[in-house]
């Protein structure tokens, strides 16, 4: 299978770096193709300067990242939750990159809109200090609802899965080895 990671934390040594080194390490054992882009190291204007009026000309790495999703089969994100929310790096990922005419096209004799990453599964892995029940409670999974149905889906992917590591600040080392192993278990699993 080939799989797209885009890592979208700012620091690769995180707990959320060790979890996407461990799942991007046992994909790739188990004999998936791998095309791994860092969020934070990547050289973009995160800024959609002219809203939807026109397209913004891409630069070479979100050409690359859009390389990347049209060759995949499975896209996997990783991203920690700051203030129930993406990181505003990757908001930005998504605005310019996942733009009309290449995930979505407009019709005019339909209301809807024709998905074009259509045959892609998705899998959304998420950090938090909070805990999972405290994001779904307090902040109704907003950023699961932004990533999960108001973008991915919206394009096409189906079905995108969902790993929300919760209260990350409180997990002790056996805690923190137990999620690095699941991390290998889903790698191994993906469909």
């Amino acid at each position: 299978m080939r799989i797209y990671v885009l890592f979208a934390h700012p620091n690769s040594d995180s707990f959320n770096g060790r979890l996407c080194e461990a799942y991007c390490a046992a994909a790739s054992a188990k004999g998936h193709e791998i095309r791994r882009q860092d969020l934070f190291q990547l050289s973009f204007d995160p800024i959609l300067r002219e809203g939807l009026r026109r397209v913004q000309p891409l630069e070479n790495d979100l050409i690359a990242a859009q390389a990347n999703l049209s060759w995949c089969e499975h896209f996997v994100l990783f991203y920690p939750v700051w203030w129930g929310n993406v990181p505003a790096l990757l908001k930005g990922f998504f605005d310019r990159t996942l733009y009309s005419e290449f995930t979505y096209r407009h019709d005019a004799n339909d209301p809807f809109w024709k998905k074009l990453l259509q045959g892609r599964s998705g899998h959304i892995i998420t950090t938090s200090d909070a805990t999972a029940d405290w994001l779904e409670s307090r902040y109704h999974d907003a950023d699961i609802n932004a990533v999960r149905a108001a973008t991915l889906e919206i394009c096409g992917m189906r079905p995108v899965a969902v790993t929300r590591i919760g209260g990350v600040k409180d997990l002790k080392p056996p805690q923190r080895e137990e999620w690095l192993t699941r991390m290998a278990e889903l790698a191994a699993q993906a469909p």
